[in-house]
C-alpha cells in the first residue's frame, strides 16, 4: 500500500489530501496517477467506489499546476456526477491557483456563463450543455488539450455518442484523453480508436462483479407482498441511508408515498423532477436529513454518497450491468455495505394484485415512462427458501449490454498499444 506522501505530489496537493483524510492510495490511484503525470494516454476499466475521481482530479490538478498554460475537460453522464467531480477536484486543489467551473443542463445558463468567461484551467461538463456553451461562443474547447472522459460506457447508454464526437472534434490533435468505464468493449475500444492518438496505457482492475465487501441477498417474493417484506426489512435494524431502485418514474412516487404514509422518512429521485429539485433532495439525503431513497436507475447513476448501509433493489434490473452500478454504491472505499434484491415469486402472480393498474410495476401502462426496461426475472437460480447469494444472471447465456454490439471477432485499434496491470 502506497500512501500519497511517498508519490511525486506538490505540498500543496498533500495538504489538500491530508485535509481530506486521504492517507493511503487506493489501486486505481497508485497505478494511474504516476501515468497522468507522464502524459499518458489512458484508458481504466474500474468498478464504482475504488477512488477513480480522485485518482483523475490528482493527477490532472499537478499536470496544470506544473504545466502552466493547459486546461482539462472532463466529461460526466449526469448532472449529479458533474457536480460531485467539480466538488472532489475543488478540494484537491484548494490550495492550488487553479479555477474551475461545472456546466450541465437543467440549471440557469448565466452562472456558468460567468464562469466560463474567467477562463477555468478544468470545466467538468455534461456533454449536452457543454457543446450548448461552446455553440454560443461562451467557450472555446481548441483551449483545451486534457479530456477526461468519465463513465464512458454510461455516456454511451444515454445517447451521448454524437455529443462526444462533436466535442472531440474541436479538441486539438496534440491532446491526452483519459478515459475511465466500468466496461471495456468494442464500443469503448472505438472511441479510443477515434479520439485518442498515439499508444494508450490499459489499466484493468478487478474482476466484473460486486465489490467484494457487500453482503447480498436475493429474496423470493410475491408481488403483492414486496411492500410487507420492504417494511419488514427497513424495521429489523438502523441502516443508516438507505437507497432503494425502482423501475420507473410512477413507481419511484407510488413507493415513496406508501413510505411516507407509513411513517417512513423517505425522498423520491428520478428524470422528471427539476435539477433545483434534485439537489435539494441529493442534499438531504447526503447530509442524513432523509434516511430512505428512492430512485430510477437514470436519476441514480450521478449518485455518490458515502455510507450507504442498505441497497434494496425493489424491482429487479435489467440486466448485469445496472445490477452492479446499482450494489456498487454500497461497500465502497472497502466499507461494508448490504444489498437486497426482491425476486418476485411467478407461482403467485395470478393473485388479484396483478390487476391493479396503480401498482408501480404497471406503471408503463399508464403513461408513467420506464427508466431502465422490464425487470431481468432469472427465477431459475434461486432455491426453495427464496434466498442466495449467486447473482441471478450468473452463467446465463444472452448476458449482454443493452447497447446494439457489432459482431466480428478481435479487432485492430489504431495507436493503440494495450499493456495492462491485473488484480
Amino acid at each position: 500500500m502506497v500512501e500519497f506522501s511517498q508519490m511525486s505530489l506538490s505540498q500543496k496537493t498533500l495538504n489538500s489530501l491530508n485535509r481530506l483524510g486521504y492517507i493511503n492510495a487506493t489501486e486505481v490511484q497508485e497505478k494511474a496517477i504516476p501515468l497522468i503525470l507522464l502524459g499518458e494516454n489512458l484508458i481504466v476499466r474500474s468498478k464504482t467506489g475504488t477512488g477513480k475521481t480522485a485518482a483523475f482530479g490528482i493527477g490532472l490538478i499537478e499536470r496544470l499546476v506544473a504545466e502552466p498554460g493547459k486546461r482539462a475537460l472532463v466529461l460526466a453522464p449526469t448532472r449529479e456526477l458533474a457536480i460531485q467531480i467539480h466538488k472532489e477536484l475543488s478540494e484537491i486543489a484548494h490550495e492550488q491557483h487553479l479555477k474551475l467551473a461545472v456546466v450541465y443542463g437543467g440549471a440557469g445558463m448565466e452562472p456558468q456563463i460567468q464562469a466560463l468567461r474567467k477562463k477555468p484551467e478544468i470545466i467538468i461538463a455534461t456533454p449536452g450543455r457543454l457543446l450548448d456553451h461552446a455553440e454560443r461562443g461562451n467557450v472555446h474547447l481548441g483551449h483545451y488539450e486534457i479530456v477526461v472522459l468519465d463513465e464512458a460506457d454510461e455516456m454511451l447508454d444515454m445517447g451521448f455518442k454524437d455529443e462526444m464526437d462533436r466535442i472531440m472534434s474541436q479538441i486539438p490533435e496534440n491532446r491526452n484523453v483519459l478515459l475511465f468505464s466500468a466496461t471495456v468493449d468494442e464500443l469503448i475500444l472505438e472511441l479510443v480508436s477515434n479520439y485518442m492518438r498515439g499508444p494508450a496505457e490499459t489499466i484493468e482492475l478487478g474482476e466484473k462483479e460486486k465489490v467484494e465487501t457487500i453482503s447480498e441477498d436475493f429474496v423470493q417474493v410475491s408481488r403483492k407482498d414486496k411492500f410487507v417484506k420492504l417494511k419488514e426489512i427497513l424495521r429489523a435494524q438502523d441502516y443508516g441511508r438507505v437507497l432503494i431502485f425502482m423501475a420507473t418514474k410512477r413507481g419511484v412516487d407510488f413507493l415513496q408515498d406508501k413510505l411516507v404514509n407509513n411513517g417512513f422518512h423517505a425522498e423520491a429521485i428520478h428524470g422528471d423532477l427539476s435539477q433545483s429539485r434534485r439537489e435539494r433532495v441529493m442534499n438531504s439525503f447526503k447530509e442524513g436529513k432523509i434516511k430512505i431513497l428512492v430512485a430510477s436507475d437514470v436519476a441514480a447513476r450521478g449518485i455518490h454518497v458515502e455510507d450507504i448501509g442498505l441497497i434494496v433493489n425493489y424491482d429487479e434490473a435489467q440486466d448485469a450491468d445496472t445490477h452492479l452500478h446499482r450494489v456498487g454504491r454500497i461497500g465502497r472505499m472497502g466499507k461494508e455495505g448490504r444489498a437486497i434484491t426482491f425476486v418476485e415469486n411467478i407461482g403467485a402472480e395470478h393473485s388479484e394484485s396483478r390487476n391493479d393498474l396503480n401498482h408501480p410495476d404497471f406503471a408503463w401502462m399508464s403513461g408513467g415512462g420506464t427508466e431502465g426496461g422490464s425487470g431481468f426475472r432469472p427465477h431459475e437460480h434461486f432455491h426453495r427458501d427464496g434466498h442466495s447469494r449467486k447473482p441471478p444472471w450468473k452463467g446465463r447465456a444472452g448476458d449482454q449490454r443493452s447497447r446494439p454490439h457489432s459482431g466480428g471477432g478481435p479487432r485492430e485499434v489504431r495507436g493503440h498499444s494495450k499493456r495492462s496491470w491485473h488484480k
